[in-house]
């Protein structure tokens, strides 16, 4: 990668800081399909990793500060101390290199380039934490990338989640993640939940075996409505792609409870809000035949 693709020796003082830039596009950039991320990355690498903030609104500020957020963990995948570093601006500033900078920045034109999606806003409903996140809708995002967008993941406090299910109780919200092509070595025999598209908007999701219809998260699925939760649903093909490389969730915002059937696992039928990418509608269709 980088100045070793060319055959040239890597200053041991440098080592941490290419193994950075590897780590950002190789694992983070390059399984992103968000054009307003990676416009952003590209913009602040080539503003010297400098945050300026201007006369901007509110909202895009807030955007901003939370899209460098998650250029931190796409670089250091660490909280800032792990890290070494004091502040966000010290983490940023930090990726100076003028060799590294350039790579980058025709590495994402490329990726942007690349893009066959369209990005539009997430459907507004009435949650502030949803109406204003910077995520935008059918493109792919790292799982940290969600995590810092929700407040899970901070510059002080990097989450430590690995379920299919993450709860943010204080702004009444539930992620849900899933992974469309379960394999047996990644996935343990109660976690290969059966998950696919009925229609272009839905979703079929089997809980966790635990769940049951009559009390705990289960009940709270069942009773969204009433309590007024927001349930968003991020899918994946599988957990790597063709070069190994973990993939990111394509958004597919905001769900709501239709029906279910069973128990312990519950098998739950989710309205999309908006109609499921084309390309993700036939991936997932496929599984329903089975």
């Amino acid at each position: 990668m980088l100045a070793a693709s060319k055959g040239k020796d890597i200053d041991a003082d440098k080592q941490v800081l290419y193994n950075a830039y590897y780590r950002a596009i190789n694992n983070r950039l390059m399984n992103c399909s968000s054009i307003s991320y990676l416009r952003f990355i590209k913009a602040l690498c080539d503003d010297d990793f400098l945050i300026r903030s201007g006369d901007i609104q509110e909202r895009v500020s807030k955007a901003k500060q939370l899209f460098a957020l998650m250029c931190h963990y796409d670089f250091w995948d660490k909280t800032g101390a792990q890290a070494g570093f004091s502040d966000l601006t010290k983490s940023l500033i930090a990726l100076k290199n003028i060799a590294l900078q350039s790579e980058l920045s025709e590495a994402i034109s490329i990726l942007i380039e690349r893009l066959d999606v369209n990005e539009f806003d997430m459907p507004a409903v009435n949650n502030s934490a949803i109406d204003n996140t910077p995520l935008k809708m059918h493109v792919r995002y790292a799982k940290e990338h969600i995590l810092v967008a929700f407040g899970e993941s901070t510059f002080t406090r990097k989450s430590a989640s690995r379920e299919g299910v993450l709860t943010i109780a204080d702004v009444n919200t539930e992620l849900l993640f899933v992974t469309l092509n379960k394999c047996e070595k990644q996935f343990s025999a109660t976690t290969m939940y059966h998950d696919y598209a009925i229609s272009p908007t839905l979703f079929h999701w089997q809980t966790q075996n635990s769940a049951r219809p009559h009390s705990g998260r289960g009940l709270g699925y069942i009773q969204q409505k009433e309590n007024n939760k927001t349930i968003l649903l991020f899918v994946r093909e599988q957990a790597k792609d063709e070069h190994g490389r973990t993939m990111g969730f394509v958004n597919f915002g905001p769900v709501e409870f239709v029906k279910y059937e069973g128990s312990q696992p519950m098998n739950i039928t989710w309205q999309l809000k908006h109609p499921m990418p084309a390309y993700l509608w036939h991936e997932t269709a496929k599984l329903a035949v089975g």
